[in-house]
């Protein structure tokens, strides 16, 4: 007993103003821990959400594809020129960056030359009087100076000006050959880039021929359907089937997305009612609520635009589908959070992929007439808790 009380009393004693501090950065770090944990579980668990989307959209995409095999072989085939011919733009596309990226350096490599070029021009004057001067000098040129000089300190001058002059010849000989070995360089480059420009006209020139193809394929087959679906009701019922299509694929993905994560937004989709920007610019050709076909309505706007035009989302958002759907053609779905989504419909290609996020006004794809249209135009339809939202409390005005 004594003894413990003797180890009690020698023990220091631990006050309230060194206990604090401990247990702060105690707390701290285990709040730090709390907080890193639940950002892992976090991304671990969007992670998940998002895999589970593909794979519903994957499954979605082979039910429609099902499906489709009970169409008719002209609306397959109008699916598979379409999807060729975006197939061709796209890669059209690409080619003409190529070109233009090739122009781009063939012109800042021909300033390149003219620079070099100029500056051998100038140097040329200079190089050969420095031949001449060390011409006439000869092998032995400190021997002669030394031996046409009496006074020590004369002797000393001229030994120096000599090491200058034999310093500034060997500078300006060795830049000379820089400029040269770089202008050899620079022209081979220019070469070579001509080259790759020839290549990419032809490559592009091959796709054209072979666009050409498709798009009257194309038309002959627009032509074909046409005289399959003569008759109101013939057309009803096809829109009719597109509809039931395309709930079909907002139900599944409205199912999906329930507990997807979204990007941190600064502003929800509610709150820039009225104030949202065009998806593209163009003329409306068909409007919400009018009529499409007896009890069919257009549930969305139709955006007459220009072929390869820009789409941009109205807002930030992720991408829940993007694929081909019959009456739609190449299709982007996004949705916004808050039961709220946007569709974007006859793209000629699309630019994002399912599970990608997007910002307001970023591109998202290029304005066609996939799903069947005449001429190059976008439909824009906004969802609200699953139902058609008229777009024009939505925009801003334009």
């Amino acid at each position: 007993m004594d003894s413990m009380l003797r180890l009690s009393s020698a023990a220091t004693p631990i006050s309230s103003s060194t206990l604090v501090p401990r247990l702060q950065r105690l707390l701290a770090g285990v709040f730090v821990s709390l907080i890193l944990n639940s950002i892992a579980v976090a991304d671990d668990s969007s992670q998940a959400e998002l895999g589970r989307l593909k794979q519903t959209i994957t499954d979605l995409e082979k039910t429609l594809a099902t499906s489709s095999e009970k169409q008719s072989g002209i609306e397959i085939e109008l699916v598979q020129v379409e999807i060729t011919v975006s197939k061709i733009n796209a890669d059209m596309r690409l080619i003409r960056q190529e070109i233009e990226s090739a122009k781009k350096k063939i012109t800042e490599k021909n300033s390149e030359r003219i620079s070099i070029e100029n500056r051998i021009t100038q140097q040329n004057g200079a190089i050969i009087e420095q031949i001449r001067a060390a011409h006439k000098l000869g092998d032995q040129e400190p021997i002669k100076l030394l031996l046409n000089q009496e006074d020590p300190k004369a002797i000393s001058r001229m030994f120096k000006y000599y090491d200058y002059f034999l310093e500034a010849r060997s500078e300006k000989i060795e830049g000379y050959v820089a400029d040269v070995t770089a202008l050899t360089n620079v022209i081979e480059t220019i070469n070579k880039n001509k080259l790759g420009l020839v290549a990419s006209r032809k490559s592009l020139s091959l796709q054209q021929e072979k666009l050409a193809i498709q798009v009257a394929k194309r038309k002959s087959t627009l032509d074909k359907i046409q005289l399959t679906m003569a008759g109101d009701q013939k057309r009803l019922s096809g829109l009719q089937k597109q509809r039931r299509q395309l709930e079909q694929v907002l139900n599944a993905v409205q199912e999906a997305v329930e507990d997807l994560v979204l990007p941190a937004q600064s502003q929800s989709f509610k709150s820039r009612k009225g104030k949202l920007r065009w998806p593209i610019k163009g003329r409306l050709a068909h409007r919400f609520g009018a009529a499409r076909n007896g009890p069919i309505k257009w549930q969305g706007w139709l955006i007459n635009a220009n072929a390869g035009a820009e789409v941009k989302s109205v807002h930030q958002g992720r991408v829940v589908f993007s694929n081909y759907l019959r009456g739609f053609g190449l299709l982007l779905i996004i949705e916004h959070g808050n039961g709220y989504m946007t569709l974007y419909g006859h793209n000629q290609e699309l630019l994002k992929d399912t599970g990608d996020s997007v910002q307001t006004n970023e591109a998202v794809a290029r304005a066609g007439n996939t799903g069947g249209l005449k001429k190059s135009a976008l439909y824009f339809e906004i969802r609200s808790q699953g139902k058609p939202a008229n777009p024009k409390t939505w925009m801003a005005k334009s």
